[in-house]
């Protein structure tokens, strides 16, 4: 779920780890809380450098639980033999990017079940370090922060567990109410109005909070509400996005204009050529045949008009390593999956021969809005007409 792009950070158990830029601005909040609220409350007469400098290790301990929480449901998600494309930090915590929904409502329970058990035996290791520091007589500020960071795990993993979806306690109840009735559309539904109805009640508290003067706690119980409810119904946008496109390939929207840019092209020379001469967007890279990245129009516009004339493509291009890859039989679903904004919004399409296409995450957005303005079965070939569109034979939310 990238908001504004981001940057890889490595792998860990073979998954890749990306950092949205979005991330950065929570992390800021969490320091600022740590430091400046939380922490003199607990160990009054300090110093604030000291407390910054706590707020800070604890904030990256923090981050760190949450990383391992998602690297819980990855890991046995890989065991599950659901495929988890990597994992990503952004403002709202963390994400671990399925490439498909669990075939199975056992497969659905364990792999969510993962994340809450990592986090409380995240607690529990941090409670045992904070009894160790106390028989040791370590400097107080370390059993303060462990102390602190296992209150928090717990408080994670409980939260989690809320019915309601897209928290893991709301994939827990859609595993369930799935296993009960054999229908996931419904389960889905169901939980994602217990994502609702918990994100309104939280918004709700905050109000009442910060009309009752606790500012600081009712601002996070609004923002969390807010949260919660946003990510229900776009949960749920993307579950029923998901139906639509699980049965079509990609070449059905891919673009085959695969005209490159060779590597040496100076960002001159490529305005001038290609995108002042075409409505294309963006353009591979390559050289002798093999596909180095992509460049785009916002790659180019970057660049001070200065440099252009000595600045090559595969200087500022995107290379391919940071990029999507796809293949023309796989299902649009499978590649929404990998494609989000900023630097995954475009995937290659790779064939037995090299590249053969692009896509981009906007035209499968169209692509689909178009299917639903026209109420076709996309997958019976003709376009069979239906009475509504064929997804939403569900009641709407």
């Amino acid at each position: 779920m990238p908001l504004f792009g981001g940057f890889r950070i490595g792998r860990w158990f073979g998954f890749p780890i990306r950092i949205d830029y979005s991330w950065f601005i929570v992390a800021a909040l969490v320091v600022w809380t740590f430091s400046f609220s939380e922490f003199p409350l607990r160990l009054p007469g300090r110093s604030r450098e000291l407390y910054l400098a706590m707020g800070v290790a604890a904030a990256l301990l923090f981050f760190l639980s949450v990383l391992l929480h998602e690297l819980g449901h990855a890991v046995v998600g890989r065991w599950r033999g659901v495929t988890v494309e990597g994992i990503t930090l952004f403002v709202f915590g963390g994400i671990a990017q399925a490439r498909e929904e669990a075939k199975r409502p056992s497969d659905e329970f364990l792999l969510t079940a993962a994340g809450p058990l990592t986090s409380l035996a995240l607690a529990g290791a941090f409670w045992a370090l904070e009894r160790g520091a106390g028989w040791i007589s370590a400097p107080a500020p370390i059993p303060v922060v462990v102390g602190f960071l296992a209150l928090l795990n717990l408080v994670l993993a409980v939260f989690n567990m809320i019915p309601g979806f897209p928290l893991d306690g709301g994939r827990i109840f859609r595993s369930i109410v799935w296993a009960a009735t054999g229908d996931m559309a419904r389960a889905t539904r169901w939980a994602t109005w217990g994502g609702k109805l918990f994100g309104a009640a939280l918004i709700v508290v905050g109000v009442l909070g910060l009309m009752s003067g606790l500012t600081l706690g009712g601002l996070w119980a609004v923002f969390i509400g807010w949260f919660l409810t946003h990510a229900a119904n776009t949960s749920y946008r993307q579950f029923r996005l998901r139906r639509v496109l699980e049965n079509i390939p990609v070449s059905t929207v891919m673009s085959v204009d695969t005209r490159a840019i060779p590597a040496d092209t100076t960002v001159d020379a490529a305005i001038a050529e290609y995108f002042l001469r075409s409505p294309s967007e963006v353009y591979p890279v390559q050289v002798d045949g093999i596909v180095l990245g992509l460049i785009s129009v916002g790659d180019v516009a970057h660049v001070p008009p200065a440099l252009r004339p000595t600045t090559t493509v595969a200087q500022i291009m995107r290379p391919t390593y940071d990029l999507p890859t796809a293949r023309p039989d796989e299902t649009l679903a499978d590649v929404a999956v990998r494609m989000g904004g900023g630097d995954g919004s475009t995937a290659l399409v790779l064939g037995d021969e090299g590249l053969v296409g692009l896509v981009d995450v906007a035209n499968v957005g169209q692509w689909a809005t178009r299917v639903e303005r026209l109420g076709v079965d996309p997958g019976s070939g003709g376009g069979r007409a239906v009475g509504r569109p064929w997804w939403r034979r569900e009641r709407p939310l």
